[in-house]
């Protein structure tokens, strides 16, 4: 089940032609709905899980490679071939013509340096940015590379994500994440990720709600938000 979740992204699906009538934001947030009701299907909720959303972070346009000034020249070009490799199976479906445009757009990609295993920085998140490829609450396409001398593989990857949290717990010597996806302005859907020794693999779905339904169905909003495992109704 969780190869199947892994592999819940647009390339994996089968889809005809005449299909793809469907507008594309629509598309990702059926994708994000499809792998979310995988997750809760085969996964339970992690006991004593928190997620600290004041830790949470969101790349800017000014984390994109044309802003970041602290990349070499050769991190920079290998970053943006990295880049490419993986925006180059959807440039049909991101309305991308021709290699000098995905070039540009592997160049416009938000850009962090991390460091997950606490031995310098080795890892490197990659996000989308323009409109072609992010919905319009700000959920874009989402990598975190790791690298090995001159190259970087892919140890996670996501069609829709808008931030990333890093946890305290460690598995297999990295640290855990939570990538959170915006679906309204009180509610965030939340996956947590472990490292499984060779990338990060799914272990939890939750919903963050700052707003909830109170006595005679009063809505109350929360200074914390209320964190519950995902509900089966995304199930298919």
């Amino acid at each position: 089940m969780l190869s199947m979740l892994h592999n819940c992204h647009l390339t994996s699906l089968m889809i005809p032609a005449e299909a793809m009538i469907v507008p594309r934001r629509s598309l990702l947030l059926a994708i994000w709905i499809c792998c979310c009701g995988l997750l809760c299907a085969a996964q339970g909720p992690i006991k004593g899980f928190h997620w600290d959303w004041r830790k949470s972070q969101e790349l800017t346009s000014e984390d994109s490679f044309s802003q970041s000034n602290t990349l070499s020249l050769g991190e920079r070009t290998a970053l943006i071939k990295a880049a490419a490799s993986q925006l180059r199976p959807l440039m049909s479906r991101l309305n991308v013509d021709s290699e000098p445009q995905l070039q540009q757009l592997a160049a416009q990609t938000r850009i962090n340096p991390l460091d997950l295993s606490g031995k310098g920085v080795e890892e490197f998140v990659l996000q989308g940015s323009d409109d072609r490829s992010c919905s319009p609450p700000g959920n874009c396409p989402f990598w975190i590379l790791r690298r090995n001398r001159n190259e970087y593989s892919v140890i996670l990857h996501r069609m829709a994500t808008q931030t990333l949290t890093i946890q305290p717990t460690i598995t297999n010597g990295f640290h855990d994440i939570v990538l959170g996806m915006h679906g309204s302005p009180t509610q965030q859907g939340l996956t947590l990720y472990r490292f499984d020794g060779s990338r990060y693999r799914p272990r939890g779905c939750y919903e963050a709600n700052w707003q909830i339904l109170g006595k005679g169905e009063e809505i109350r909003r929360l200074k914390e938000p209320r964190i519950t495992p995902c509900e089966h109704r995304y199930a298919l």
